[in-house]
């Protein structure tokens, strides 16, 4: 039997894959709320900068209370999203994917001067 092995930036990774996957993802059946609240993104692109609002919601009775309780402001969709987890905004790896994901996309329309709406795909005009 022939050992494969990749070449990787720093190590050399020995190949022995078990199982292979098929991923997949359904936006309505997988997604989960994070308990500890969620965010709203904006790129203010006269100042160069992705601003992150941190929303908390509780029930007072029958109605949800959503306060914003923090806002983060940065240039890169890493220094954000590591804030984030840092300031444990974040509780779910989910969230953390999806915001890492949501933040990227605000950092290359600002970079790229694209329109950024928050869950929606960038247009790319060719």
């Amino acid at each position: 039997m022939k050992k494969k092995v990749i070449q990787g930036r720093w190590y050399k990774i020995n190949k022995k894959i078990k199982k292979k996957i098929r991923a997949k993802y359904h936006r309505i059946k997988d997604w989960r709320m994070d308990p500890k609240g969620y965010f709203l993104i904006a790129v203010d692109k006269k100042k160069k900068f992705i601003k992150v609002g941190y929303c908390k919601f509780s029930k007072l009775k029958k109605t949800q209370v959503h306060n914003m309780v923090a806002e983060i402001k940065g240039k890169t969709a890493i220094e954000i999203v590591n804030t984030l987890v840092r300031e444990k905004f974040i509780s779910t790896l989910q969230h953390a994917a999806d915001m890492g994901i949501e933040l990227h996309k605000a950092e290359m329309s600002l970079k790229y001067g694209l329109k950024y709406i928050q869950d929606k795909e960038i247009k790319i005009r060719v």
